[in-house]
């Protein structure tokens, strides 16, 4: 079985400024991974090269075991959800609309020169909001509607093109921690359900980790640092390395990991 994207000694330079040094890493199909590190590090840059959104300056992607040339047909089946996204939605449509136009590649619907959704673009998206649990806040427009509940309905936008890899780019940004830990646990009962499309989540904390995301990749300073079961690249002194703080000892509670810091390393 070929892996679904393959990095083999990946590299990528913004003009002289290396950002990617030597990645070597593979995602199979059904694998769930967390993407872990601090800031800067590259993860995002990682995910972008990995998905096809930038091409690498040295090194190679392979995707289902090869080289392509053309990526249009690709990134039609990777569902991407980044919080830069969050100010590009039409705050007055409705969470119908928004989640119908992942159907036509578009973030909301734009009223000059576009295509519009078919009605069965509509009943499907409708289905898609009703399956992860959002069917009450259909006709609800965007600007109403909770941190959590719009990252749910961006989740339901990219999976109208049923995906094969599903990216959540540090998807409980700006997250209150009641409104985190409903997203999280709906994100888990996601993940059991075996019609969820593999995932790669980027995030800082260690703790919005769910069980489900059974391997991380830690990347450091462009490089990776570590990869493979979570508990097991997870550890105080990776973790103390990584963030500059003395990490005493990580709490292991319900498949979560949870830091403990010293007071006088935090």
């Amino acid at each position: 079985m070929n892996p679904l994207i393959e990095l083999r000694g990946v590299g990528y330079q913004q003009g002289q400024t290396p950002i990617l040094t030597g990645v070597d890493w593979r995602l199979m199909p059904g694998e769930h991974w967390a993407v872990l590190g601090p800031n800067g590090c590259g993860k995002t840059t990682l995910l972008r090269v990995a998905c096809g959104y930038e091409w690498p300056t040295s090194g190679k992607v392979l995707r289902g075991g090869q080289e392509l040339a053309d990526l249009t047909a690709l990134r039609s089946r990777m569902g991407w959800v980044g919080v830069e996204m969050l100010a590009r939605v039409p705050p007055d449509q409705s969470a119908l609309q928004i989640a119908a136009s992942g159907a036509i590649g578009q973030i909301g619907l734009r009223l000059i020169g576009q295509v519009d959704p078919t009605s069965s673009h509509y009943e499907q998206a409708e289905q898609v909001l009703r399956d992860i649990g959002c069917g009450a806040i259909v006709d609800s427009p965007w600007r109403v509607l909770s941190q959590g509940e719009r990252q749910k309905v961006l989740v339901a936008r990219a999976r109208m093109t049923d995906p094969w890899l599903l990216v959540l780019d540090e998807p409980c940004a700006g997250m209150d921690p009641g409104a985190r830990e409903r997203f999280l646990a709906w994100l888990e009962s996601q993940l059991r359900d075996e019609r969820s499309p593999s995932l790669l989540m980027v995030t800082h904390h260690v703790e919005e980790i769910m069980p489900g995301v059974e391997q991380t990749l830690v990347m450091d300073q462009g490089q990776i640092a570590a990869a493979g079961p979570t508990a097991e690249v997870v550890t105080e002194e990776l973790l103390s390395r990584l963030y500059g703080v003395r990490v005493e000892q990580i709490v292991h509670s319900r498949g979560r990991l949870w830091p403990v810091c010293s007071a006088a390393g935090c």
